[in-house]
């Protein structure tokens, strides 16, 4: 589901060119439109097409989306994006009492 909300995120986004949306808007009206590459009447084949086009909109929508959702992950995480800047990792620490 979250993927989801973070396709329709990156459709809304005004800051990303048309260009870059229609590899997902084109292949989505094609599976929502009745027309079809193989017609019906051919033994339920009509269906492997869907199939094929939802496979490619799964993948394009996965590889431009997923640049969009590192750049904007902080938003869906409930996170401040400064926070995941500021973040130290693999680093070796050591505590030391303070002796009074």
């Amino acid at each position: 589901m979250n993927r989801f909300y973070i396709i329709i995120k990156f459709l809304l986004d005004k800051s990303i060119p048309l260009k870059e949306k229609w590899w997902v808007i084109i292949p989505l009206i094609y599976i929502v439109s009745p027309a079809d590459l193989i017609p019906a009447p051919v033994l339920g084949f009509s269906i492997i097409d869907d199939a094929v086009v939802l496979a490619f909109l799964l993948s394009i929508a996965s590889g431009k989306t997923k640049k969009y959702y590192n750049e904007h992950g902080a938003e869906y995480k409930g996170k401040e994006k400064e926070d995941i800047k500021n973040v130290v990792e693999d680093v070796e620490y050591e505590i030391k009492k303070d002796e009074d």
